[in-house]
């Protein structure tokens, strides 16, 4: 086995805006310190959020490439500056955007309108778009034609990853299961019961439309940078067809190189409960059985085969610079070298930023033979000093152990408060809200003090508030067992990287604890506007537990201006100033 096992490792700015101005604003958004940290780290590419449509014009849609000029401009002065340390610059793909359906590009366009789909209630995605109906040649001509010209302008580009299901609205089929009628999932449910409105696309089969979309984007890149990389995603693919997508895989160029979840699809046991893992998650290593089946097809068309991971965090808390648990994704990478599989996407939006957690995906992904323990050593020593290291050695396997415990879910992990529980304002005359998204800005009053309510129903899906207790209880338990290791090294608790070390654990502790309080707050307080007097005296207890939870908290937050930042939402979901509030605000209600 050699360094060619992981020949693609790409990874993520953390100073990135995804939604913003991503490739204007690139060259500020990757200082030189961190390009050469990454470099040294291992990593060989980074990557940028691309829309087709605006970075290059196009004889097919005059209308196209409003923001050429300033991006070409920007992209090539940032390839340039990535090339200085050895990195590439990947796009990330999701074409043919499509647009809204009041949107001037439909009254010049009618003939390329395609399905329809209505995204509920998330601002600024709501709305009813049009696909850019892919079965017409003016679309099959626009698609080649412009990832050709971006290519042409950027010829130093080392390539681009594609999303071709979910996400963007973009090809007719992108959120329509044509092969199948019933689902768990509400959206899903919601677009199977969809009329199919593509005349076009009617009578093609959904894996036809995506294979050619990506045979299209392929060849345009590749005629005009025979070297340039194109990965494509099967992330969402089971909209498309079935897992593990047999019939779309087998259409694909050879030279295409495909992108698996390397833990979605996968299902672990907590509290002797099976928990399906359908996003990415540090709790649990993978590969998962939907990823090893997309493997083995892709190897036996001999199609190189690159893991999506997320190295330094993940939905399950991701306000936090990492998670300390460097023994899970030493063996998640020492499993994939073990495969054979050619390197990795180590995060999406968020996930990006410098921390051990990338050092030791580094050290794996330099020395093919190192074991996963002996990466979490070399990085915990060159961190914090061999003496101080013994300590945290042991703490982050207290950690990872304890992180297996996690209750995973898809609405928990983006519906629930987890990531700001500590400044989670509690009121008596909270009422029944509908969930609010984790991902997005977080809903404030006029003066700035986050909204908050019961909507626990929504989020403790499909769990029980019982089970989620007890799954973050022993979660705790194991998790405090590092955070008292830490606390023994008596001699470096000043020190201001092991002090950094003990915040961050003490924080999650926090946030779990206070996530656990949030659940039981709205159990009593159900309870206590029926008039119980025993709900009543366990409220004020948890209310007074509350206000040292957020005192200790806002004494790190103070320390850690990297706590509590939320790199997808680009804001601070907890602040000194939130947490003043709400101490202030449980005071006067007990």
């Amino acid at each position: 086995m050699n360094r060619e096992s992981f020949s693609i490792r790409i990874i993520r700015s953390p100073y990135g805006d995804f939604y913003g101005k991503d490739i204007e604003d690139s060259v500020k958004n990757h200082p030189d310190w961190y390009l050469e940290e990454i470099a040294k780290e291992g990593f060989n590419a980074v990557w940028l959020h691309c829309i087709l449509r605006d970075i290059v014009s196009s004889d097919v849609f005059p209308e196209f490439g409003k923001k050429e000029t300033e991006q070409i401009t920007a992209l090539n002065n940032m390839v340039e500056k990535a090339e200085k340390y050895g990195l590439k610059i990947f796009l990330y793909f999701c074409e043919p955007r499509g647009f809204l359906e009041q949107d001037p590009f439909w009254k010049n366009n009618p003939d390329v309108k395609g399905q329809s789909l209505e995204f509920h209630g998330v601002p600024p995605f709501s709305g009813r778009y049009y696909a850019l109906c892919s079965s017409t040649k003016k679309v099959k001509d626009y698609l080649y034609q412009s990832s050709y010209n971006l290519f042409k302008n950027v010829p130093g580009l080392g390539g681009v990853f594609m999303i071709t299901a979910s996400e963007f609205h973009t090809h007719c089929y992108s959120h329509y299961p044509k092969w199948r009628l019933k689902f768990t999932d509400p959206f899903m449910e919601e677009w199977a019961r969809k009329p199919f409105e593509c005349k076009r696309c009617e009578e093609r089969e959904p894996y036809e439309v995506v294979a050619e979309i990506i045979k299209l984007v392929n060849s345009g890149i590749k005629e005009a940078s025979p070297d340039a990389k194109v990965i494509v995603w099967n992330w969402s693919w089971y909209i498309i067809e079935p897992d593990p997508q047999k019939k779309l895989i087998s259409q694909l160029p050879e030279d295409v190189i495909l992108l698996g979840d390397f833990e979605r699809g996968g299902y672990k046991k907590v509290l002797n409960r099976r928990l399906d893992i359908d996003e990415y998650s540090l709790a649990y290593i993978g590969p998962s059985p939907r990823f090893k089946k997309l493997f083995y097809l892709a190897k036996k068309r001999n199609m190189k085969v690159v893991a999506k991971l997320q190295i330094g965090s993940t939905h399950e808390l991701v306000t936090v610079p990492y998670i300390p648990v460097p023994y899970k994704i030493a063996e998640k990478l020492y499993r994939m070298k073990k495969m054979g599989i050619d390197g990795y996407l180590g995060c999406w939006i968020f996930g990006g930023d410098i921390s051990p957690m990338s050092k030791v995906a580094g050290k794996m992904s330099f020395n093919p033979f190192l074991s996963p323990s002996s990466a979490v050593k070399e990085v915990a020593i060159e961190e914090f000093g061999k003496d101080a290291a013994v300590y945290v050695i042991k703490a982050w396997k207290h950690f990872s152990d304890a992180w297996e415990s996690y209750p995973f879910s898809n609405p928990f992990l983006y519906s629930s408060p987890v990531n700001y529980a500590t400044a989670y304002p509690l009121r008596l005359n909270d009422e029944e809200i509908k969930e609010i998204p984790s991902w997005l800005p977080l809903p404030r009053d006029k003066n700035g003090h986050l909204i908050s309510g019961d909507n626990l129903k929504g989020w403790i899906k499909p769990f029980d508030s019982g089970f989620v207790v007890r799954t973050f209880k022993k979660l705790l338990s194991e998790w405090e067992k590092g955070i008292d290791v830490l606390k023994q090294g008596k001699e470096y608790l000043e020190e201001p990287r092991y002090k950094k070390e003990i915040d961050l654990a003490i924080h999650i502790s926090l946030l779990i604890k206070s996530t656990v309080n949030i659940i039981e707050f709205y159990k009593l307080l159900r309870r206590y506007k029926k008039g119980e007097t025993e709900a009543k005296r366990k409220l004020k207890k948890l209310l007074k537990e509350e206000i040292g939870l957020a005192e200790k908290d806002r004494e790190i937050i103070k320390r850690n201006t990297d706590f509590g930042y939320h790199p997808e939402a680009h804001e601070y979901f907890i602040t000194e100033k939130d947490l003043t509030y709400k101490i202030d605000l449980l005071k006067n209600q007990i």
